[in-house]
């Protein structure tokens, strides 16, 4: 069957997710809703989750960091998306088990955080490993703040903790940069 069913099916699931939780709704109610058979969606998807997952890696796809230097953008148009369909995300989220959502915020916010990070690196004999590690440990720290957000109801004073955020990333990785070049001792 062609990816347009999938997608048929990801859309049919995200308008029911305007009104329901995930765990309220059926796989029966959502292939009546795309007028599709049964098998259909097993054929493309093993459960309603592997909708979600399907759709949260179509929008990772289309959110990459094209230039370190604008590392920010991808990330408040990210936040505002998710912002504009906070029922939906809100309404998967609390179905889903938080060690899921943790794994898919750790997933979207790596590219743009080692996008950040090696723009900090530039100029500094850091190692990639180095690197890795401030990468890890920044990525964390963006996944649980806005896993933070959502559980809060995501209030619009997001952006204000992005501000606070990139002044921390930015202060952070100058200072360890040049630190670690003074271990490399170089």
């Amino acid at each position: 069957m062609p990816k347009s069913t999938k997608n048929q099916i990801m859309s049919a699931l995200v308008g029911l997710l305007q009104t329901k939780r995930l765990d309220d709704i059926t796989v029966t109610e959502l292939v009546e809703r795309c007028g599709i058979s049964r098998q259909a969606f097993y054929y493309h998807f093993s459960d309603l989750y592997g909708v979600v997952d399907y759709g949260i890696q179509q929008l990772l796809d289309g959110l990459g960091v094209t230039d370190p230097e604008q590392w920010r953008e991808p990330l408040e148009r990210t936040l505002a998306l998710l912002r504009e369909n906070r029922t939906l995300v809100l309404n998967v989220y609390r179905a889903y088990e938080r060690s899921y959502v943790e794994h898919d915020l750790r997933r979207w916010a790596a590219p743009l955080v080692e996008a950040r990070t090696r723009l900090a690196a530039r100029g500094y004999a850091v190692t990639e490993d180095q690197i890795s590690f401030m990468t890890e440990l920044l990525t964390q720290g963006l996944a649980s703040t806005v896993l933070s957000w959502v559980e809060r109801g995501m209030p619009s004073s997001v952006i204000e903790r992005l501000d606070d955020f990139d002044i921390l990333v930015g202060g952070c990785l100058d200072y360890t940069m040049e630190r670690l070049a003074q271990k490399n001792g170089k």
